[in-house]
């Protein structure tokens, strides 16, 4: 009996340190989650502030972008005085199933005549063209030499041809740009032509014309 006794305090003891041990570790667990709470407070202000320093950053490339814009591309010289303030007037012809030109003509604030011929195509066109006093398109004659585009020949007394040139060798377009006085000239005649197909395109033979006046 005695040494039952004797063992029965020593029971107590490692329940009594287990005790202990189970209410110290909420405390430990209490201190640790105060403690990660003040790391995230002084955390919080760090990441505000870079938030802060990413929205003007951002706003800052913004206004950048806005400065810079896309820039307008004109098809004339940008010193041609009233230029901006007339009308431009454009027409379409499609050749055939492959292919289509684009003109584009305005008289200038020098009173100018000028004209762009555009087509998207690997086909080697020329524009056979003439000028007439008349609003008929009749009784062709060509443009005084100083106002000749570049790449034109004179076809006959009355008539020029004009090459499309190539705005770039890896690019499709290419385009006619005329320029001259308007002058004493009512109609600008033309038709399109390939020479190395002898192919001529004349609106079934009655040549398409624009109006200057």
């Amino acid at each position: 009996m005695a040494s039952n006794d004797e063992q029965k305090p020593v029971e107590l003891k490692v329940e009594e340190v287990g005790v202990l041990q189970e209410k110290e570790q909420p405390e430990e667990e209490e201190e640790e989650e105060v403690e990660q709470n003040q790391e995230e407070e002084q955390n919080e202000p760090n990441q505000n502030n870079k938030n802060e320093e990413q929205q003007e950053n951002d706003n800052n490339d913004e206004e950048e972008g806005e400065e810079e814009g896309p820039q307008e591309i004109r098809l004339v010289n940008q010193d041609d005085g009233d230029d901006e303030n007339n009308d431009k007037q454009t027409a379409e012809h499609q050749l055939d199933n492959e292919l289509k030109v684009n003109v584009e003509w305005y008289i200038t604030g020098n009173n100018d005549v000028d004209i762009v011929f555009k087509t998207l195509s690997k086909r080697k066109l020329w524009l056979h063209w003439g000028v007439s006093q008349g609003n008929d398109g009749n009784n062709w004659s060509r443009i005084d030499k100083s106002y000749y585009p570049a790449l034109t020949n004179e076809f006959n007394d009355f008539a020029l041809q004009t090459e499309f040139s190539f705005l770039n060798e890896d690019d499709l377009e290419q385009k006619v740009h005329i320029r001259f006085p308007k002058g004493h000239v009512h109609t600008f005649n033309y038709v399109f032509l390939e020479k190395e197909q002898d192919r001529w395109y004349n609106n079934n033979k009655q040549d398409y014309h624009l109006n200057i006046n």
